[in-house]
This record gives C-alpha cells, structure tokens and sequence, in this order.
C-alpha cells in the first residue's frame, strides 16, 4: 500500500471539479452583481429629476398640515414690544411749561419741541440743543432777565435845564424828583417844609430841609427858582 492509498498525501482536484467549483462562484458574483445593480437603480430613480413632465405623486402629495396652538399671551409681553418712552419735565423759557413723553434717544430740541418751542425771552446761546435726554429729567430752559420797570408809566418826568427852572414853590414830588442828587425822599421831605413853614423865600431856603446840605444845594441851584 502506497502514500496515496494510505490518504497522507491529499489528492489533486480533477479539472471536472474545479470547473465546477468557478461555475458556482461565478454565479455568486452574478447573483450580487444583479442585487447592488438593482438596489442602486432604484436610489437614482427615486431622486433624479422626472424629465418626463409627469409629477411624481409622492413628491406632489403636500405634507400634513400641522395644528400649531399658541399659548395665551402675556401682556408683559406685549409691554415689551412697545417703544421705551421717556418722561421729561420742561420748564423755563418755553411757551408751554408741562411733563412731555418723548421716544428714547430723544434730544433737548425734542422736548422744547413738545412744549411749545421756545418763549420769546428764552436765552438759546446758554443751552445745548443736541444734549440727550434721561428718564425722568428736568429741563429748565435759561432765559434773559426781564428788565422790572417800576416807574408809573403815566408819569413821565421831564429833566429841568438852567434855561426852564423848577419852582420850588409849585413843584411837586415828581417834578423835584428831576432835579440830581434828588430822590423820592428828599423830594417828600420837601413838600413837607414848604407845607409846615409856607413858601421858600429864596433857592437857598432849602437847605433848611433836612436830607439837603451845601453838597446838594450846589447841584441844584441851577436848576432851581422861587416866586412870591
């Protein structure tokens, strides 16, 4: 009995069988060829474009609509949406004193705007028209100084020259009141002499009354006469 009989050496396969050991490994590989190949076309055909004209109706069927509920709103948060508003207090040289509510990023010339504009006397070269504006602010709008006039209007003095003398005798509290160095006291302390002791006799009778020295009795001697 030989090695081969024995089975210690393996037998070479005939050419009948590896014939068929590639006819059954060749129809595996088909098998997957035909597998991929279709798998393949059907994901090009599912998303190339459809140049037939015809719609696909998978792709035309419009998707579910969905119910979309809204919570009840809050009104902070409605609050929110609107502008800030700043309240500004504008006083001063404006034609309307008064609280204003402005946008925020307003300017000074927004406020005097919202109150009227400015009032005739109001001093523009003192302020900044383009300076902004805070919550709650105070403007007060500078202004000139009004002159105070005191004097009655009706009464209208008129200065006494050396050619037109007052009468010391017949003048009255106004009327000495133009002479210099002779003021609404004076002039009263005056008419009380010439009431208390009759008429002056001479211009230099007046520095009997008190208040009147040679200093003054020199300024207005000029300007001065007496009759009987």
């Amino acid at each position: 009995m030989n090695a081969e009989e024995l089975g210690l050496i393996e037998k070479p396969p005939s050419a009948e069988e590896i014939r068929q050991q590639m006819r059954v490994q060749f129809r595996g590989y088909l098998i997957v060829t035909v597998v991929l190949s279709l798998i393949t076309g059907g994901i090009i055909g599912r998303w190339a474009p459809d140049v037939s004209g015809e719609p696909d109706p998978a792709r035309a069927m419009p998707a579910p609509q969905q119910n979309i509920t809204c919570a009840p709103c809050n009104p902070g948060d409605a609050a929110s949406l609107t502008p800030a508003q700043l309240q500004v207090y504008v006083s001063g040289g404006v034609t309307a004193p008064q609280v204003v509510a402005l946008p925020e990023g307003s300017l000074v010339t927004d406020a005097i705007a919202a109150a009227g504009g400015l009032a005739a006397h109001a001093d523009v070269e003192a302020f900044n028209l383009a300076a902004p504006l805070a919550n709650h602010q105070h403007v007060i709008i500078p202004t000139h100084p009004i002159p105070n006039i005191t004097q009655s209007p009706s009464i209208q003095p008129t200065p006494v020259g050396p050619e037109d003398k007052l009468d010391l005798n017949t003048a009255t509290v106004e009327m000495l009141q133009t002479l210099p160095g002779i003021g609404e006291t004076r002039a009263t302390s005056i008419i009380e002499y010439r009431e208390t002791h009759g008429n002056f006799a001479t211009i230099a009778d007046i520095q009997n009354v008190a208040g009147i020295g040679p200093a003054i009795f020199e300024k207005i001697s000029p300007y001065i006469m007496v009759t009987p």
